[in-house]
């Protein structure tokens, strides 16, 4: 072959380099992306399951008390207030859609205990994705390292 067909075949070469440098380039930010978002979502899952352990463990507190015994409840900005407890049988639990629905502390905690279980669930699931999608995006980062060292020894895989 004459020099000038070896310089074509360097150039095409080069070329598919490139473009396929620039799809794993596209390709890697949306893996970033994306986990970026799942990252987000992993927390909000984690407060959720948080909050969850918090109903929970006030309603079994509850349980042990009186009607007319005293309690701080916290009403946010790091305030709080005294109120007296007038009833200790009954729970309002939000189960969705803006409706609420009066329980008992048992079944409180168990319908509390179930969501808590579906939101672990979730969590597992959304953390298998998460690393499901990082091992893709450290694949895209090898193979981009790979054609890197390619380009500059100016070897053509």
């Amino acid at each position: 072959m004459n020099e000038r067909g070896m310089e074509r075949e360097v150039t095409e070469g080069e070329m598919k380099q490139q473009a396929e440098a620039q799809s794993l380039v596209l390709k890697l930010r949306q893996y970033q992306a994306q986990a970026e978002t799942a990252s987000q979502e992993l927390m909000f899952v984690r407060q959720a399951i948080g909050e969850h352990e918090k109903a929970i463990e006030t309603i079994k507190q509850l349980k042990k008390m009186k009607a007319g015994d005293e309690l701080i409840v916290p009403i946010g900005a790091n305030s709080s207030v005294y109120v007296t407890l007038s009833d200790t049988d009954k729970i309002i639990v939000r189960i969705g859609g803006g409706v609420s629905a009066e329980k008992n502390p048992d079944s409180s905690i168990e319908y509390l205990k179930e969501n808590k279980e579906e939101l672990e669930n979730s969590l597992r699931e959304m953390t298998g994705t998460l690393q499901r999608m990082e091992q893709e995006a450290q694949k895209l980062q090898a193979r981009l390292q790979e054609i890197a060292a390619a380009s500059s020894t100016g070897a053509v895989r």
